[in-house]
């Protein structure tokens, strides 16, 4: 990929309603960090990459404050990001993919809970058909305009393919697919790669587990031929003190235009 200095790095349209939606529930797990109180907090949760998910939570929201600043408000240069940064970054793309995942599983959940019930003897909808009406014309409030994942990565990929000269016949070959047992997360997968490289010029910071592994003499070589700065994987992520996180947050929630639910001062959490 070669990169215009002269391009602005801020994501538009959907694309960078994608990247919200994905930073919105990222915040998600933080939260329950900041109301859980302790220094010590470690979550469960794996966000996909690596070298985002060996870093302390409070690191963790520091890197994406940083990266998210650039994404959203166009402030900085992703050319400059170290590996660190870059990880964090691509941590948004892979956290969709992991949502998916999980929609996939609680599909195959839900058939085959279907399967079991239909064995026992049917299901009989005639007399909830009332139900059913009232509860269409109801609905939640928003609910509407709401996007889903999928929809989500599709728009924002034809988004990118318009602008890069592609016909609506050539983007809807891209787009085709043939529905596999896996629920095609492999296509979804390789979307969010093409929209994570519109800012990343290379995926070099998964090789950081590989190169400080091995001889050291040898990994100086590779980093030579790839034009790695020496230092590049042992950059290290500051952990901001409580104040700040707390002010990270609320300007990330800012960011990915989510509310903050509540004081982070107070002891109850907002769930």
């Amino acid at each position: 990929m070669i990169f215009d200095p002269n391009e602005s790095h801020q994501l538009t349209g959907t694309h960078a309603a994608l990247y919200r939606e994905s930073l919105g529930v990222m915040l998600d797990v933080f939260r329950e960090a900041l109301f859980d109180g302790s220094e010590d907090y470690v979550s469960i949760w794996s966000f996909g990459v690596t070298l985002f998910d060996e870093l302390h939570w409070q690191q963790q929201l520091s890197l994406l404050l940083s990266v998210s600043r650039c994404a959203l408000n166009g402030s900085g240069d992703p050319e400059e990001w170290n590996a660190l940064e870059k990880a964090s970054f691509y941590a948004v793309y892979r956290n969709v993919l992991s949502y998916l995942e999980i929609e996939r599983d609680l599909e195959r959940m839900d058939a085959s809970e279907m399967d079991y019930t239909l064995g026992e003897g049917g299901l009989d909808l005639e007399d909830d058909d009332d139900d059913y009406d009232d509860y269409d014309e109801g609905g939640d409030e928003g609910e509407e305009d709401a996007q889903s994942w999928q929809e989500l990565i599709t728009a924002a990929y034809q988004e990118k393919c318009l602008r890069e000269g592609l016909t609506p016949e050539e983007i809807e070959a891209y787009l085709r697919f043939t529905p596999d047992g896996d629920g095609d997360l492999q296509h979804w997968f390789s979307l969010l790669e093409s929209l994570a490289d519109q800012t990343l010029d290379d995926r070099d910071f998964e090789m950081a587990a590989t190169l400080m592994d091995v001889d050291p003499e040898i990994a100086t070589v590779i980093k030579t031929e790839l034009g790695i700065q020496p230092d590049y994987f042992i950059a290290t992520a500051d952990e901001p003190s409580s104040e700040a996180v707390s002010e990270m947050f609320q300007e990330l929630a800012q960011l990915a235009g989510v509310p903050v639910a509540g004081d982070l001062d107070d002891d109850v959490a907002p769930f």
